[in-house]
């Protein structure tokens, strides 16, 4: 297949324009608490106390593995967002419900606009050898916990499948700000909070005001028909940008898995010489192969130090989802 003369179009259309099923998505509401977030439709979804009444919803899978949201009313929440909470006053929640408990990671973030902290935890009891991730984010007196539960052997695999519905997670009225669908080619995907983009192009490109973006582009091609992104010559993408651009090199590579599709990820940094001057550029590329269809999601950020912008873009990445 002339695989290699395809991939270097791409890599020239998107530069210059600034083995598993998937697992549709499902979108859950709670009037209650104001919030949307998108579900694997393979998932039983369980509401504490009741349903649409719930406090808590809690999704499992057939291994016993659980993506929880649950919400909490607090005074104590009023005038402070996630950005000022600390992992430590939430340990003794934790070993109350999981026993012997040990903080792994964690950092501040962002979804759904509103600052949030991540926590990772390693828990044995009686019941399970396990891991617990979290996300932390507060709206006005409640706070919202988006949870993972699994066993070690189970969490990679299950946290790999649902962490790009995490940032799904959108308040009523804010979700109609950063969400992009596409109809043609049955795809949904949440752009940073404050992004620009016009809803009604494709290809489609949201940006900042620190000249940070994210393009996506869809080409058709026969070739890509029996193929996923790990049949992708990771050696023939960088040659492909090296006959053009002389200073470019391959910098990280990684992969994914996004609504059950293998991604991959090649990050180049780029050297762009203007008005006699040298600046350095990130492109990252993630590919993503569905039948035909080979899907190119591209952030480019500036090397300044725009770690923050670089996060962001994958976790709009980690949204993207098929809708048929």
């Amino acid at each position: 297949m002339n695989i290699k003369r395809t991939i270097i179009f791409i890599i020239l259309v998107t530069i210059y324009s600034s083995n598993v099923n998937a697992q549709f998505a499902v979108t859950f509401k709670n009037a209650k608490h104001n919030y949307s977030i998108n579900l694997p439709k393979n998932l039983e979804v369980t509401e504490f106390p009741e349903t649409n009444n719930a406090d808590t919803m809690i999704a499992k899978n057939n291994d016993g593995s659980e993506f929880i949201v649950l919400t909490k009313f607090d005074n104590l929440y009023k005038g402070i967002n996630g950005s000022q909470l600390s992992p430590k006053s939430f340990m003794p929640d934790l070993k109350a419900k999981f026993k012997n408990v040990e903080l792994i990671e964690t950092y501040g973030m962002d979804i759904s606009g509103e600052p949030a902290l991540f926590m990772k935890v390693d828990f044995k009891n009686e019941e399970m050898d396990g891991v617990v991730s979290q996300f932390l984010l507060i709206r006005g007196e409640k706070i919202y916990i988006i949870r993972i539960v699994s066993k070690k052997e189970n969490y990679d695999k299950f946290s790999s499948e649902i962490s790009g519905y995490i940032f799904t997670f959108q308040f009523f009225e804010s979700s109609n700000k950063n969400f992009y669908k596409n109809d043609i080619y049955n795809f949904i995907i949440y752009f940073p909070a404050g992004w620009s983009f016009d809803k009604g192009t494709f290809p489609v490109q949201a940006y900042n005001s620190k000249g940070s973006s994210i393009y996506i582009e869809v080409l058709k091609s026969f070739d890509y028909e029996g193929m996923t992104s790990n049949d992708i010559e990771e050696d023939v993408m960088i040659e492909a940008l090296k006959t053009k651009f002389t200073n470019i090199s391959l910098v990280g590579k990684k992969k994914y898995i996004i609504d059950g599709h293998p991604v991959l990820m090649l990050k180049y940094k780029w050297i762009q010489v203007s008005g006699g001057k040298n600046e350095g550029i990130f492109v990252i590329h993630y590919y993503l192969i569905k039948k035909n269809l080979m899907f190119i999601i591209q952030g480019m950020i500036k090397d300044n130090g725009l770690k923050d912008d670089e996060k962001l873009i994958e976790q709009a990445l980690q949204s993207f989802q098929f809708i048929k």
